[in-house]
């Protein structure tokens, strides 16, 4: 784990091309069910880990791992049925699914975007691309690509989150206007507490994870 840690950490994010291929090696060695397991009994037994997990309206978001000063992060998604809205994220990363599928989108980036939706003759906001992404699936994106999926129940992914390199991330509402999002630090106390992943939830979706073969025993 660690040399794979080294190789993140030193990784040219705005190479993107690059970053798909090393952090792809990464995430197939560390997404194997007994790596895997490892990382998410150690985030079991960090406080600090299971502070920044997060059950949100789509599924389960736990933190593998976290370094402040490269702003890496590793992330295990456990989805559920849905469809979000149309998206960009303030850093790039890569992901695998593990297990399961989803139905991706991409619209293009945030000013091709922003031009459909709030130009002088707005459009409705149709995707560029659609792809399926199923188990064993990897990609890359950037802080500007525009996406949105629509998963199947217990689909999970492996995420490597790259360096924030924007304040703020586009979100379109149901009625097509845009929003700005920022993070965690930006929203009030009694919204960081709702999303807040118990022990007793991690151990749940560990126990998902088993028995879907995402992890071993």
């Amino acid at each position: 784990m660690d040399r794979n840690l080294t190789r993140l950490t030193r990784l040219d994010w705005s190479r993107i091309e690059v970053a798909e291929h090393v952090a792809g090696q990464v995430t197939h060695a560390i997404g194997s069910p007994g790596a895997l397991r490892e990382l998410i009994d150690n985030a079991l037994d960090d406080t600090q880990l299971l502070g920044l997990s997060e059950r949100q309206w789509w599924g389960d978001r736990i933190v593998l791992f976290d370094d402040p000063d490269s702003m890496l992060r590793i992330r295990l998604h456990r989805f559920d049925q849905g469809t979000h809205f149309p998206h960009s994220h303030r850093w790039p990363f890569h992901t695998r699914i593990l297990k399961g599928q989803y139905l991706h989108r991409l619209y293009g980036p945030e000013e091709y975007v922003k031009a459909q939706l709030q130009g002088e003759n707005p459009k409705p906001l149709v995707p560029s691309t659609i792809r399926t992404e199923g188990e064993g699936s990897s990609y890359a994106i950037d802080q500007h690509m525009v996406h949105s999926v629509t998963s199947a129940t217990n689909t999970f992914s492996l995420v490597i989150q790259g360096p924030r390199l924007k304040s703020e991330s586009l979100r379109t509402a149901q009625n097509g206007s845009i929003i700005w999002k920022g993070g965690r630090a930006t929203e009030t106390k009694a919204a960081v507490e709702q999303v807040e992943m118990p022990k007793d939830r991690l151990l749940e979706v560990r126990e998902l994870a088993l028995r879907t073969g995402v992890i071993d025993r």
